[in-house]
């Protein structure tokens, strides 16, 4: 999310695990936001569980939501972002 990806990134983005065509079928790869010459997302593979999400899926994924981090993180003096 929200990452820089440069451009010797392959344009399909992901690589191929095995051959075993239920592996694609249960995979939860996804993108948000991203920038920089290797962020372009219209060459992705074309599994089902890959696709780019938008703000609200992808703030599922935060750290004061998924990890709830704001509740506790502030007490390691760890340096983090909450939000998107």
């Amino acid at each position: 999310m929200e990452s820089w990806i440069d451009g010797f990134v392959d344009p399909a983005g992901w690589t191929q695990w095995s051959a075993a065509e239920d592996d694609r079928k249960t995979l939860y790869y996804a993108e948000f936001d991203n920038y920089g010459p290797g962020s372009g997302t219209d060459s992705r593979v074309a599994w089902p569980g890959f696709h780019v999400m938008d703000y609200d899926e992808a703030y599922n994924f935060t750290v004061s939501y998924f990890i709830t981090g704001d509740e506790w993180l502030a007490s390691t003096s760890f340096p983090y972002e909450d939000g998107i």
